[in-house]
């Protein structure tokens, strides 16, 4: 067996003990340069040629691992020298690449060092409870689990666990705070706490809305809907289908076919008479529908009417329906028949020796004067003042005394049977009036017997006189 087989079986024998792998080692006549592998063998240790075994080789193996501590070769160095020198150098520096990949340094101060400020510089996690928040609070645990997509019940304390808020975590566990649209409904959350609000609650977003929302789900309401959560909120209020918007003014149900009003403070529905806008409603004590037509207010004992589109109170004369109506100019109590003549009489004394313009009021309300006498113009003026224009020819504005006899007449209105608030007529035989069915006009007052009493504009002023002889009576529409 030569010399190199030698060389070669004592180092598969040196790696076999040492637990390392090595690299076959080229044959050559001049040595290769050394290749880096990791090992097995553990840092820190040093494989020195001395325990390469040669198992019989000569004492020139031994020399040539001992000419390995010299820097440079010397001249008369052999072959095999040359191959132990490779083995011993490519040991070392397996060894040294070892020990650079497991992290430690020749020095075991320094390395001890290193680790320290590496560890120092890695970021801590927050810890994860079993139950509650981290201790950063930015997530909150439920049985080690992080809550996500959810809404949690947080108690106040460990020791008050029926008291707390509802919070909602997102699919991150993110607190929800602000207004959330979930699951087809809107809510709304505390933007501090993230706690779910309940109950009526004001929004100032989007120009500001009162909203409410359910006091058990937390879920915005729409439409109508009865709110019995405490003694202030206990009531109907009715919420925009679409914003959620508290109402407080008038508000058309469709599914009711009922127009009802809701508190402009409160926003509660409201029942019985209400002044709103400088106008009077009736609110249905069951329902809330405002009142429509002729209604009877027992509170005031009294028959009123309100209109049948806008549900406002009617005061003053009216033409409803074909019909003629008078409703006190306060408080909308329905006049009956005698009530409205006593009224044209009251006022039509209460002018008796004065000299109101009565030509001049007419004219500026529209209507036509005529020029041979006061005395129709009179008879509006009373009227119109009264109030009680539409009894007057359905609100005709006329001086002349001929037209209001004429549509009286072609109604079958007039009779010589006079009645106190009947307009009388007469036909004088003034020649401008030749052609006319009537010339003079004025206001009956009182009847007594026979004796009829009058006021009118004549004589250059105006009194209380007894009805001149011929006269015929026109009955205005009181009856009905």
């Amino acid at each position: 067996m030569n010399k190199r087989t030698l060389i070669m079986a004592g180092f598969i024998a040196v790696t076999v003990l040492q637990g390392i792998s090595y690299p076959a080692i080229a044959l050559a006549d001049e040595p290769t340069a050394p290749q880096s592998y990791s090992t097995s063998q553990p840092a820190g240790e040093t494989q020195s040629s001395d325990g390469v075994q040669n198992d019989g080789a000569s004492s020139d193996a031994s020399d040539g691992a001992a000419s390995s501590q010299t820097p440079m070769p010397s001249p008369k160095t052999t072959q095999s020298d040359t191959t132990a020198q490779s083995e011993t150098e490519a040991q070392s520096d397996v060894e040294a690449q070892s020990e650079e990949a497991s992290g430690k340094s020749a020095d075991p101060g320094t390395t001890a060092d290193s680790n320290k400020s590496t560890e120092s510089d890695q970021p801590s996690e927050p810890a994860k409870p079993e139950n509650g928040w981290d201790q950063n609070k930015q997530h909150y645990y439920e049985n080690g689990t992080m809550a996500v997509s959810k809404d949690v019940f947080i108690p106040n304390s460990s020791n008050n666990r029926k008291e707390g808020i509802w919070v909602r975590f997102d699919q991150n566990g993110n607190l929800i705070k602000g207004e959330n649209y979930h699951n087809g409904g809107w809510y709304y959350f505390d933007t501090t706490t993230g706690a779910m609000a309940k109950g009526v609650k004001y929004i100032s977003s989007n120009g500001g809305k009162w909203v409410y929302y359910d006091v058990i789900t937390g879920k915005m309401a729409h439409g109508e809907a009865y709110l019995h959560y405490d003694k202030e909120h206990t009531g109907w209020y009715y919420f925009d289908q679409y914003t959620g918007k508290m109402a407080h003014d008038f508000v058309y149900i469709r599914q009711t076919n009922k127009w009802v009003y809701y508190d402009r403070i409160t926003g509660k529905m409201q029942y019985g008479e209400h002044c709103i806008n400088g106008g009077w409603y009736y609110m249905k004590p069951v329902t809330g529908a405002l009142a429509k037509g002729r209604t009877w207010l027992a509170s005031g004992n009294k028959w009123v009417y309100y209109d049948k589109i806008t549900s406002r109170m009617v005061h003053g004369g009216a033409i409803i329906d074909g019909h003629h109506y008078f409703f006190d100019p306060y408080t909308g109590a329905q006049y009956s028949k005698q009530q409205i003549a006593n009224r044209l009489a009251s006022y039509a004394r209460t002018y008796s020796s004065q000299h109101p313009d009565c030509p001049g009021a007419l004219a500026a309300n529209g209507g036509l004067i005529c020029p041979f006498g006061p005395c129709m113009s009179f008879v509006w003026y009373v009227f119109h003042a009264a109030g009680l224009d539409v009894f007057l020819c359905d609100g005709a504005k006329t001086g002349w005394p001929h037209h209001n006899f004429d549509w009286y007449n072609s109604r079958g209105r007039v009779s010589s049977t006079p009645q106190v608030g009947d307009v009388a007529f007469w036909k004088f035989s003034d020649s401008w009036a030749s052609s006319y069915s009537a010339s003079h006009a004025g206001i009956v007052i009182a009847v007594n017997g026979g004796n009829v009493v009058i006021v009118d504009a004549a004589y250059g002023n105006i009194g209380v006189r007894s009805a001149y002889s011929g006269a015929r009576y026109a009955h205005p529409y009181y009856d009905e």
